[in-house]
């Protein structure tokens, strides 16, 4: 945590740099090649509440919809193109195990795997390059990923904007309408699947 300490401290005396901040957590936390290792999701929560002084919830929420999409897809063409020497390039030279993780999960839930995998930590920056390596159809997993990228950005920043937001001023975020939106699709999201696939 010091190098985010050091981060958060920089950002802190260069607001200007915070939308930077958040495409590189975002980025991050979605890469297959550094997102098995770095907790980006920390550093986007915290990165949004510091955003909450200068930026919209609205930019906030599109800087780091877009960021993460970037990266999913740029994962998933880093598995297209190398699916037979994936297993040669880092991390996964390191931890092979993580390949055939990733590959488990998406054989055994499909494409509907790759939508609640991305709300699931350890497996995030997995699915991407993994469905890559299997040859999915490019079309659906862009469709996939246009709307679960979005839903991740929603609960992924609008926690820590508000309650940057409540410590420094009158602001209540239960009278946001993006408050309730990003709560109610993060409750409809855990209970759907919960219930039919028995994984969250």
């Amino acid at each position: 945590m010091i190098e985010f300490n050091e981060i958060i401290f920089w950002l802190e005396e260069n607001p200007q740099w915070i939308a930077i901040g958040i495409i590189g957590a975002s980025f991050i936390e979605s890469f297959a090649l550094v997102g098995i290792i770095v907790p980006g999701v920390v550093l986007l929560a915290i990165i949004s509440g510091l955003a909450s002084a200068s930026l919209s919830i609205y930019e906030v929420v599109l800087i780091a919809y877009f960021s993460s999409l970037l990266s999913d897809i740029a994962s998933f063409f880093i598995g297209l193109s190398l699916k037979k020497s994936i297993h040669k390039i880092w991390p996964f030279t390191k931890y092979p195990d993580l390949l055939n993780q990733g590959k488990g999960f998406f054989k055994k839930y499909g494409i509907v795997g790759l939508f609640i995998g991305k709300f699931i930590g350890p497996i995030r920056p997995l699915l991407p390059i993994t469905a890559g390596t299997l040859d999915m159809e490019i079309r659906k997993f862009f469709l996939i990923e246009i709307f679960s990228c979005f839903i991740w950005a929603l609960v992924y920043t609008i926690p820590g904007y508000y309650a940057a937001q409540t410590m420094v001023s009158e602001i209540n975020p239960l009278n946001s309408f993006g408050f309730w939106i990003g709560l109610v699709v993060l409750f409809v999201l855990i209970r759907y699947f919960s219930k039919k696939y028995k994984m969250l």
